[in-house]
């Protein structure tokens, strides 16, 4: 009898002690914590992103070609699109390991030959194709769930090729002048979502030193709408500045110098696999 009394008591103890672990295990904190840089899908190695934009970009600045003076420039988005014969514009990212990556951004834009920039006492007409490359390598500094910040640095492209036709007092001829120039570039940008489906981005970055261009720059703020973690849609307002001169003679031929600011607001729809 003491015997099955022990039994019976070894059981009901076996399972109090069972239904505490299971009460356990329902209540308690998970006993692995999140790692603080957890990629956004865990055990993808390699992820990817292409987004497509549109930019309306307003153009201000000075710029000299040749023996001309120098020529203010005030072309707004409205003048650009009438004149606008071709634009291709993209960017593209690569993140390894949820930590290195690679950003690529090509902006094209073929002006035809109608754009007019105006001089005291006469005009200069002017067909322009400009290409800007951006190609940067990055470091996440700072990672945890969807949010992130970046450090950067590359290399900015660009091609610009001119059709000038010059007709103002004393100074009158027809060119075809292209130059291309490279500047290093380093910069920070980030990303912040503040609820599961919309987030805040923004880049800043510096560039020139000098070495080409006497300094460049570029700025890229707004917000994205997140429809699945594979698409997004980004409304952002983006502006690139250059001051750059050939250094040739000024009163020489081959003369060019571009000192503006490219900005406006962009479009863009994103596809991350």
């Amino acid at each position: 009898m003491e015997e099955s009394v022990r039994a019976l008591f070894s059981l009901a103890l076996a399972g109090v002690v069972a239904g505490e672990a299971q009460a356990a295990d329902i209540f308690a904190e998970p006993s692995v914590e999140l790692p603080v840089q957890a990629p956004a899908e865990p055990g993808k190695t390699w992820q990817f992103i292409f987004a497509p934009y549109l930019l309306a970009p307003s153009i201000d600045g000075t710029a000299q070609v040749g023996r001309l003076p120098n020529t203010d420039l005030n072309v707004s988005p409205g003048t650009i699109f009438e004149n606008l014969q071709f634009g291709a514009m993209a960017h593209f990212e690569v993140l390894y390991d949820n930590r290195w990556g690679a950003t690529l951004d090509v902006a094209y834009m073929n002006l035809g030959s109608g754009t007019t920039f105006p001089t005291v006492g006469g005009s200069v007409k002017s067909g322009v194709k400009q290409l800007v490359t951006e190609a940067f390598l990055g470091y996440r500094l700072w990672q945890q769930s969807r949010n992130w910040a970046e450090a950067y640095a590359g290399v900015r492209w660009w091609h610009n090729d001119l059709e000038v036709t010059a007709a103002i007092p004393g100074i009158s001829f027809s060119r075809d002048i292209l130059e291309n120039w490279v500047d290093p570039v380093i910069g920070l940008r980030g990303q912040y979502f503040f609820t599961p489906a919309w987030s805040v981005y923004g880049s800043g970055n510096v560039g020139g030193f000098g070495l080409v261009s006497d300094f460049t720059w570029g700025a890229q703020g707004g917000f994205g709408y997140h429809f699945s973690d594979r698409y997004a849609l980004h409304l952002q307002y983006k502006a690139t500045g250059v001051d750059y001169d050939n250094d040739n003679d000024k009163t020489g031929q081959g003369a060019f110098s571009y000192d503006t600011v490219t900005h406006g607001p962009m479009l863009g729809f994103a596809v991350r696999f």
